[in-house]
């Protein structure tokens, strides 16, 4: 199964996270072996998911941050398309499975 790295949530989160980390989970959950990082900010995001796979941190107001383990592969994406945004990068690595 899929697994999960979250912040415990502070004043300099940038979206809603425990909306967005249900959401990822329920379109990802189903993956076997990876682990995604949902971050709040950029602040302590990126030390903090150092062993994701793929990472999700926001970096301003409805702008997401998307990472492949510790390298950044998009910057500045609207929240509205980052989890889809961070979907084509898990396919673009041959990760994806379709779910059951």
């Amino acid at each position: 199964k899929t697994e999960y790295i979250s912040c415990p949530s502070c004043g300099r989160t940038l979206f809603d996270l425990q909306e967005t980390t249900q959401l990822i989970r329920s379109r990802t959950d189903h993956l076997k072996g990876l682990k995604i990082g949902i971050m709040g900010c950029i602040v302590n995001g990126p030390g903090e998911m150092a062993d994701a796979d793929y990472g999700y941190v926001g970096t301003g107001p409805d702008k997401i941050t998307l990472y492949r383990g510790q390298e950044v592969v998009k910057k500045n994406v609207n929240t509205a398309f980052a989890l889809d945004e961070l979907i084509d990068i898990i396919k673009g690595d041959g990760n994806w499975i379709e779910k059951v």
